[in-house]
């Protein structure tokens, strides 16, 4: 059999129907009756309770996982609303799927321990190759859960994810196991066997400014920046405007400027989006700050954006090492989207322009992005970023 692909859409109006398009139109395209695992992405105008019940017939109960986005991203358009399905079908690869919950009570620790552990007894003693998953973006620091992702999988382990998001507005994401609706949790895939992957990620955002010194953080807060409370570096550069920002009201500023820390060795800012803002000033972020790091604000284009997708889609192209990919898969801050607007598309033609323009590519807008970041060492960590594209091509 091969390795087979179906993607599957629709933005019908009403709900089940909708589920029902996605599915069969996925599996038509599959070309195959046996589905060995399917993604589901889907925007918040579908309650997942009644469409994933549907798409579970549809695949005949298929290994399953999925989550909420702010928008999809198809071979040959960009939707705001909709439901993608994405199956896969081979003899070749194999697949492994897990959930890790309660994230909001336990550990974020303990659950992304048990998150790979359990992908890891359902995916069996195959060669593995990458990790995918997607988590609750509402939790403020996700650096704990990544790093006990690690600890399971391998330090140097091509880790990708993606945090489901609801389009700013920060409440109604959730995540998908089979048959469960899920919020406060994560869900991964484990993908191997006789297969291949490249991974890219960008981000294209520039500093704005001279650089100045995190005085003191803790984690995910930063507490002070140049010995003042860490919000100024806001009210600096945009003023009145910013005043809101120490009542709470992040709005879209914190996120189409997000905070750029330097890391010694890499070749990209760390980017980080600002998540919450304390009564003194510091700031919550969405992973950990180094202590005595320097940092900027930082800032996109709608040029700088589409050259950051056409870098990441040359650098996963030459980490598959001249293989030509079956399925391109893409996770993107949902920042960009907002900047991008109508010209959105254009990311995909870079991709498509790298790839070919045969290969199928399925993604979303993510609040919070997890890649390997850039660097001048040979083994890359995966990190948890903000506002870039990440890319995942699969042979």
């Amino acid at each position: 059999m091969s390795t087979h692909i179906g993607i599957g859409f629709s933005r019908h109006t009403d709900i089940q129907q909708a589920a029902k398009e996605a599915a069969f139109q996925s599996k038509t395209n599959l070309g195959t009756p046996r589905a060995d695992i399917a993604l589901v992405l889907s925007t918040i105008h579908y309650n997942p309770a009644e469409t994933t019940p549907v798409i579970r017939e549809v695949l005949n109960n298929a290994k399953m996982i999925g989550c909420s986005s702010a928008g999809i991203i198809l071979t040959k358009s960009i939707e705001n609303r909709g439901i993608a399905v994405l199956t896969i079908a081979s003899d070749e690869m194999k697949f492994g799927i897990g959930l890790g919950e309660h994230m909001d009570t336990a550990e974020t620790s303990e659950a992304g321990t048990k998150l790979a552990q359990s992908c890891l007894a359902d995916f069996g003693q195959h060669g593995r190759h990458v990790f995918v998953f997607f988590v609750d973006s509402r939790l403020k620091n996700l650096s704990p859960f990544l790093k006990s992702i690690q600890e399971v999988m391998g330090n140097v382990f091509p880790v990708v994810g993606a945090g489901s998001c609801d389009d700013f507005h920060f409440k109604d994401t959730f995540q998908i196991h089979q048959d469960q609706i899920l919020k406060n949790s994560a869900v991964g895939l484990i993908m191997g066997g006789h297969m291949s992957v490249g991974v890219g990620s960008r981000h294209g955002w520039k500093p704005l400014g001279k650089p100045r010194v995190i005085s003191e953080s803790s984690g995910n807060i930063i507490k002070s920046i140049d010995g003042k409370w860490a919000c100024s570096i806001y009210e600096e550069y945009f003023g009145e405007e910013a005043k809101g920002l120490r009542r709470g009201r992040l709005g879209q500023m914190a996120i189409l400027y997000p905070l750029g820390i330097f890391i010694e060795g890499s070749k990209e800012y760390l980017l980080r989006n600002a998540v919450d803002i304390q009564q003194d000033g510091s700031i919550v972020c969405q992973g950990d700050i180094p202590q005595g790091a320097e940092v900027h604000l930082m800032i996109g284009s709608k040029d700088s954006c589409k050259e950051a997708a056409m870098e990441a889609a040359q650098e996963a192209q030459h980490n598959l090492l001249g293989k030509p990919p079956q399925l391109v898969i893409v996770f993107e801050s949902m920042a960009r989207l907002k900047l991008l607007g109508r010209t959105a598309f254009g990311e995909v033609l870079k991709i498509r322009e790298v790839f070919g323009l045969k290969v199928p590519v399925i993604g979303m807008y993510a609040n919070g992005e997890i890649c390997p970041l850039q660097s001048t060492e040979r083994f890359k960590r995966p990190l948890v970023q903000n506002e870039s594209i990440v890319i995942l091509a699969v042979t």
